[in-house]
């Protein structure tokens, strides 16, 4: 990396993600986006000091912002969550704010495989351990995942609390507790 010209903004962005400086896989491409969204690479035909218009201009501002106003966050369980919108992906929902993929996926109990259907919650922070609410009982198409969903509990969780193989499905008006394990 050092070999490249230290205005190859491009370039030493890659190199830092190549050389495991970042965690996130898109940080190359976020970083030359925020460096080219704010003119940043201007800085680097000035020397030290920059013109002043571009001294005054703003460069604090979050890369994601306006893609989350796509969103309204919502609260559950004391959870951030977003309701899925026609045309959602897993990296277009990530990259809106600032996460990696899996994190998604493992926060909303899904696997690589599952598809985003419009409407659905989705959970940008870790679920809960157990729900505000007591129980729930169950209603026709209700599964142990959308039940989790719905009151933003972790999965495995549930299935514990109730005394479920992994798994397994409720039926129709069974009693789930959502906070306690239903003793024998």
């Amino acid at each position: 990396m050092f070999e490249l010209k230290v205005t190859d903004y491009k370039g030493w962005a890659k190199g830092l993600k190549k050389a495991g400086y970042a965690t996130n896989p898109q940080y190359a491409d976020l970083l030359i986006d925020l460096i080219e969204k704010h003119q940043l690479y201007e800085y680097d035909k000035y020397g030290k000091v920059p013109p002043k218009e571009l001294k005054k201009k703003k460069t604090t501002v979050s890369l994601a912002s306006s893609a989350k106003k796509r969103y309204t966050v919502k609260l559950h369980n004391n959870i951030k969550h977003i309701i899925v919108k026609k045309g959602d992906t897993f990296y277009s929902i990530a990259k809106a704010f600032e996460m990696n993929e899996w994190q998604l996926y493992r926060y909303n109990d899904l696997n690589k495989s599952d598809v985003l259907q419009e409407g659905q919650i989705l959970y940008l922070q870790p679920k809960r351990n157990k729900a505000q609410e007591d129980y729930h009982i169950v209603k026709k198409g209700d599964t142990m995942r959308s039940i989790s969903q719905q009151y933003g509990v972790k999965l495995k969780k549930l299935y514990k609390k109730n005394n479920m193989i992994m798994g397994t499905q409720p039926n129709e008006g069974q009693k789930i507790s959502l906070r306690k394990k239903i003793k024998n």
